[in-house]
């Protein structure tokens, strides 16, 4: 069995190339040793079905780190104190050693995206690759099975193959400088408090449901002891009507509603430019989605006029909300030629 690990900033994802996938609450910005709590659990999961490990990082950004280098050897630390040998994939698309990431840590630092994009690459070859998750948006142009996508953050925010917006944990007010309210679609601004996050507009508009609400809600600390209350959706109404320094007594549940479905559709519009941008410059027809937010997906998709390719269709809703680890493990058990049809 090949694992594959992806680190982020708030959880630590784990798959198996034989298709089990598991997402592990790890918050790197609140406590950076936590990781040496979390990983030994994975190795006392698997044990000695484990053949080998393999593992990407986004959480070396976490702002409990001084610099990304600083992040990716902390990570690499907590790795290889858990595992026997681990491999990272770095920037070259190979797995390397941990004596490798010591001599060139930014090599290694945001790979998981580059993990998902390889694995696609292989399987379909003229595509516009994007995977939504909770915290960002990957917009990867495969051409001629080959990406083509910059290979840092900075460089894909650049282009708009990174869209630092995602399906959870995104602060509403990142995305909406203002809101229609009322019968009258009257303009009003919104303020800049992390009154509610995207979770909270999903979740209201049935995008997602309460187990995939999987962070915590902006007024958690309201909550101590009561989790279903805090992601009911009453209480994300409540903390969406803040936005607009409102309540439900004067907002009522058809103005929060509505604040709810601009945030929909600002983040279907920030994804067509990318799209329409990608679809222009390489002539691709087609989008492969993976991430908990493939319907944001298939509706910038469809109004871009592109085909709509779903991982979760394929391979399951799990495996394609973690899919960087999952592709780590793909790609790991491919290299030592003992591939499994899954």
């Amino acid at each position: 069995m090949f694992v594959g690990i992806d680190v982020g900033g708030a959880n630590t994802k784990i798959a198996t190339s034989d298709g089990f996938v598991d997402s592990l609450y790890a918050p790197l910005w609140q406590n950076k040793a936590c990781l040496y709590d979390v990983l030994p659990e994975v190795n006392r999961r698997f044990g000695s079905e484990i053949e080998a490990v393999g593992a990407v990082m986004t959480g070396e950004l976490s702002d409990c780190f001084d610099t990304k280098r600083e992040g990716v050897l902390q990570i690499k630390h907590a790795l290889v104190t858990a595992f026997e040998a681990p491999l990272f994939f770095d920037k070259n698309c190979t797995f390397r050693d941990g004596s490798a990431v010591d001599k060139d840590p930014l090599a290694f630092a945001a790979t998981n995206w580059l993990a998902s994009a390889t694995l696609i690459a292989e399987q379909y070859h003229d595509v516009i690759f994007v995977d939504i998750g909770s915290t960002t948006t990957d917009v990867i142009p495969i051409v001629t099975g080959e990406i083509r996508a910059r290979k840092t953050d900075l460089g894909r925010l650049k282009t708009g193959e990174l869209i630092y917006s995602g399906i959870l944990r995104t602060n509403i007010a990142a995305l909406l400088d203002n809101v229609a309210i009322g019968k009258q679609g009257e303009t009003c601004g919104v303020s800049s408090e992390l009154f509610a996050i995207t979770a909270d507009a999903y979740l209201v508009l049935g995008d997602i449901t309460v187990d995939d609400y999987s962070c915590s809600s902006p007024n958690s600390y309201a909550f101590s002891g009561r989790e279903r209350e805090e992601k009911s959706r009453m209480s994300a109404l409540q903390r969406l009507a803040r936005v607009v320094c409102s309540d439900l007594e004067g907002l009522g549940v058809a103005g929060a509603i509505a604040i709810a479905e601009q945030v929909k559709r600002a983040q279907v519009k920030a994804l067509r430019a990318s799209l329409e941008r990608l679809k222009a410059k390489y002539g691709l027809e087609t989008v492969v989605a993976a991430g908990i937010g493939d319907f944001i997906v298939q509706e910038a998709a469809a109004s871009v006029d592109m085909q709509f390719v779903s991982l979760a269709s394929r391979y399951g809703k799990d495996v394609a909300a973690t899919f960087p680890a999952y592709a780590v493990a793909k790609l790991m058990e491919s290299s030592s030629g003992k591939e499994t049809l899954f």
